[in-house]
């Protein structure tokens, strides 16, 4: 009965958004693209972080088709700059698309870059952003959350999506080797003192950290 309850209320999260018809269109391109995408549920708490933060400088590892990238632009002041990048030139193309459709500049409002992110981020300034989103390749994840915790400001929120690896991180016989990583990487946050942490169960499992 309480999984059930769990499914019902999640099914129930993920309803309750209003998604307007840009979302929608987006969520469509990533389902016949097989792309990823960021719950309902998800994307409105994106766009309630984003607003809380008063970000003016964001960066976001994994564009998607712009699911996570309209929900963060969505919520962030006038005047902020969002960098996101992606390893896939479709995927790219897809949310350029939409971001241009729901109105954002992307000359001065958005800088979308097709790539490696590990490259990329490497080139970015650290202690220069005041929002980080990580949704991109699960081999990766330990390597985006430290090196986007490095471009964060003190004061700034650093959001990875999918902590959890698909819910495997909460099962101990689970062991296999990019399991194992998520879960050390969370162990390791943990004993950080200059920063603040939290586990959040909506979509895949939003791991959120306050660098101090």
């Amino acid at each position: 009965m309480a999984i059930q309850a769990r499914q019902l209320s999640d099914a129930f999260c993920d309803e309750f958004p209003v998604q307007d018809a840009l979302a929608v269109q987006a969520r469509e391109h990533s389902a016949r693209w097989g792309v990823r995408a960021v719950s309902p549920a998800a994307a409105s708490l994106l766009t309630v972080l984003a607003a809380i933060s008063g970000a003016r400088q964001v960066v976001e590892v994994g564009t998607g088709s712009g699911v996570s990238t309209l929900a963060l632009l969505e919520g962030l002041p006038a005047g902020a700059t969002l960098t996101t990048m992606d390893i896939d030139s479709t995927r790219e193309h897809l949310a350029k698309e939409a971001i241009k459709a729901g109105g954002f500049d992307l000359t001065h409002r958005v800088r979308a870059i097709t790539g490696d992110a590990s490259g990329i981020l490497r080139r970015l300034s650290e202690n220069s952003y005041d929002l980080a989103f990580v949704d991109a390749d699960a081999e990766n994840f330990a390597h985006y959350v430290y090196e986007c915790l490095a471009l964060l400001k003190p004061g700034g929120l650093l959001i990875a999506h999918d902590a959890l690896n698909s819910g495997l991180v909460a099962s101990p016989a689970t062991r296999d080797t990019i399991t194992q990583n998520h879960r050390e990487v969370l162990t390791a946050l943990r004993e950080i003192d200059d920063i603040f942490i939290s586990l959040v169960h909506a979509g895949e499992g939003l791991l959120l950290v306050y660098k101090k």
